[in-house]
């Protein structure tokens, strides 16, 4: 592989930086499961639907602060509201 002596090595920049220790990694990777697997419950129950659970799921599991938060807003686990014609 030919090297470009003007392309930019993210990895040299990166030295500096202190990587996130391997508990830390466990930790947040424990929370994206517990945050997927919740947000998946709630996608479930309130769309009686599988694939709304699925992307439910892959939302908790990206962002896992703000899609259990949304989950609540919405009412947890609660059925949607229909809309009437």
């Amino acid at each position: 592989m030919q090297k470009f002596p003007y392309a930019l090595d993210v990895y040299a920049l990166s030295d500096d930086l202190n990587p996130p220790s391997s508990t830390m990694q466990t930790i947040w990777g424990v929370a994206a499961l517990a945050s997927g697997v919740a947000s998946c419950y709630h996608g479930y129950k309130r769309n009686d639907s599988v694939g709304w659970a699925v992307g439910w799921f892959a939302l908790g599991m990206v962002f896992p602060i703000i899609t259990p938060v949304i989950a609540v807003a919405q009412g947890y686990a609660k059925p949607a509201k229909a809309k009437q014609p």
